[in-house]
Order: structure tokens, then sequence, then C-alpha cells
């Protein structure tokens, strides 16, 4: 279930990261100083893509998790957040091309707020949702859940079910990200490969959860701040 993490400490401006480590920065929907700063270091195409959004709240949710990404990162290497290239990798999922640097990185956003994980040695995945209490959850559960976290839903208390059913869907879609498959992947196989999922409470009404291989690493959470 959820872990409760009311407090998110603001992060560290020259974060260490140790092999066996996670670290999870919490990124509130910018506005103003803080989405020019994030607008500021993006490359080209992610300014072009920006722009192609029809509502503005989603080219801001996307300034912001892009920009935030590479300031972020750029705290953990010695270069400039514009400097940061990325490529594509398995599934299309990103990685850092240059600088040269083993980090592994991923990113999710749902509503006002942003989550993006870091890590060193280990690939890493993340998911936010917005906790909706009208979705049509055991349908979905049917379809894309493991059979015994379906069951686990199912046979939960009424008043339990909505929470847990965000708690599971995260965990699940960390791990495919984690994974680089994405939600089209195969979650039972994914699930017995070994990736370790733990679960988050980024802010009232949102459940997360980041996922790494295996389950010998600690966890470190941290708010965004300029």
């Amino acid at each position: 279930m959820m872990l409760p993490q009311p407090n998110w400490p603001e992060g560290p401006d020259a974060p260490r990261l140790r092999a066996g480590e996670v670290h999870v920065w919490r990124v509130p929907l910018a506005s103003g100083s803080q989405l020019s700063a994030c607008r500021a270091v993006l490359a080209a195409e992610e300014e072009a893509r920006a722009a192609r959004f029809v509502f503005a709240q989603d080219a801001e949710r996307y300034i912001t998790a892009h920009g935030a990404l590479r300031l972020i990162l750029a705290r953990y290497i010695p270069c400039e957040p514009d400097e940061i290239e990325f490529a594509a990798g398995a599934h299309g999922k990103p990685r850092l091309l240059w600088p040269i640097a083993d980090l592994r990185f991923n990113l999710s956003h749902s509503g006002d707020w942003i989550l993006i994980a870091i890590s060193t040695g280990r690939e890493v995945g993340v998911d936010v949702e917005h906790m909706n209490d009208e979705i049509q959850f055991e349908q979905i559960a049917m379809h894309c859940f493991d059979p015994r976290d379906a069951w686990e839903l199912r046979t939960a208390p009424r008043q339990q079910q909505v929470p847990l059913f965000f708690d599971l869907w995260t965990r699940m879609e960390a791990r495919l990200k984690a994974d680089g498959a994405g939600i089209g992947g195969e979650i039972h196989e994914i699930r017995e490969a070994g990736w370790g999922a733990r679960s988050l409470s980024p802010a009232q009404g949102y459940a997360g959860a980041v996922a790494s291989e295996g389950e010998d690493w600690q966890l470190a959470c941290w708010e965004w701040k300029l």
C-alpha cells in the first residue's frame, strides 16, 4: 500500500548518487519564473513539441517536466542543462547520450505533479496518477493486472478499492517503464524478472510508485525547487 510520505524536503543542489540508491524528485507544475527557467533550457525539438499542444496547461506540463529533468540532471553531472543530449533506447525509452554518465532516469506526470526518478547502474521507472474515484477499475484490473493483484483488489473492502487500484496500477506502470516495455508489455513476465517496486504518496489525491532492478536499493525522495 501507499507509504505515508507527507513531507518531501527540498533537494540538495549537488546530490550524491551512490550505487544501490534511487532518487525521486517531486516537481509541481511550474508557472511564472520557474516555467521560464524550464523553457530556457529546452532543446529546439522540445520547444517545437511544446508549441504543438492545443491546451496551454498541457504545454506547461511538458515544459515543466522536460525542463526540470534537464535542470535536475545537471545537478548530478558537470554540464549546463541545455547541453544535455538524449537518445531513444530500447522500446523508445529515453537515455542520456551526452555527457557520458551512467545515469538512468524516468519521468511521469499527472495533474499538477511530476515525478522524476534517477539511478545509477540499474534501470528505473516511475509513475504518478491523480486518483479518480469514478474510474471503472474492475474492468481495467481484469484485463491489465497480474492475477494476484486483481484478486487482491477484488477481495479488498469496498472503501479501500479505489486507492488500492491506483497503488497497484502505479506499481505496475513503474515496473513496465523501468523495463522499457510500456503498458503493452507482459506484466506477468516483468514482475517475475525481479523489478522491485515501492509505493509513493506524492500529494493529497495522488498515487505514485518507483521501480528498479532488484530489491536491494535505498530510496530518497525530494522536492525540486529552483
